[in-house]
């Protein structure tokens, strides 16, 4: 996710990335946009270059990131309104001639008018690779914060880890847990940490997830190297 203020690409917690002279050139001056820098699908583990305190232009160029546009947060109107302006903003950045293909695309939006055709379209474009589908309400407006005109729509899968340790917490979770350090239970080579639990748990997890306590926990696929990406903490297993 990245918002673009004119200037730089910033974060959701508004730090800056550290993006090639020649991209920022395709981006409009003083007109802010929120999009995402983009890989394609399934190239999670490629999004290091996004890191970088020094960006590779070659590394950039191979990798053909593009920057996905969602919306316009300066620009007053509804949500049609604000695509209208995204698609005029493409149009005029992409008779510039910097060298290079214009990376900037406007994010394709589609009606959809009942829950089968949501399912449908969601099952077409995760088997395309997709991890879900972002649901924004007609006519909204721009909100730069969780709200109930734009709603994710995801697909989580389940299994189960051993808790083989415990991470302690920081900031609000100080002096209570901050994740458990778990391992797959069919692969113990795979282990890494889960976190999504209350703060019940959080206060009282050496007598209620004592180590070797198996639990069921959520995630979105995996990556390359088999870890599970985005897992959360769903509950003890049920043994019954």
């Amino acid at each position: 996710r990245a918002i673009w203020d004119g200037h730089n690409f910033r974060s959701r917690n508004n730090n800056i990335y550290n993006v090639p002279e020649w991209f920022k050139k395709w981006l409009p001056p003083s007109v802010a946009l929120d999009g995402e820098l983009f890989l394609g699908r399934e190239n999670f583990q490629k999004c290091g270059i996004f890191r970088k305190k020094k960006p590779d232009d070659k590394e950039w160029k191979e990798a053909n990131v593009k920057y996905q546009i969602f919306d316009a947060p300066g620009i007053e109107g509804d949500f049609e309104e604000r695509q209208k302006f995204i698609a005029n903003i493409v149009k005029e950045r992409k008779k510039c001639n910097f060298g290079n293909s214009c990376p900037l695309i406007i994010t394709q939006q589609t009606i959809v008018k009942s829950e089968k055709e949501l399912e449908n379209k969601f099952e077409t474009l995760v088997g395309q690779g997709a991890e879900g589908i972002m649901l924004r309400a007609p006519h909204s407006p721009y909100e730069g914060k969780r709200t109930a005109h734009l709603l994710k729509y995801k697909k989580l899968f389940d299994t189960e880890c051993r808790i083989i340790g415990y991470k302690n917490g920081t900031g609000k979770y100080k002096n209570m847990l901050g994740a458990f350090k778990c391992e797959l239970v069919n692969n113990k080579k795979i282990k890494f940490d889960i976190s999504g639990m209350n703060d019940a748990i959080r206060k009282n997890y050496l007598k209620t997830h004592p180590i070797g306590t198996i639990v069921t926990f959520t995630y979105m696929g995996f990556s390359d190297s088999g870890v599970p990406r985005h897992p959360q903490y769903l509950r003890i297993r049920n043994v019954e």
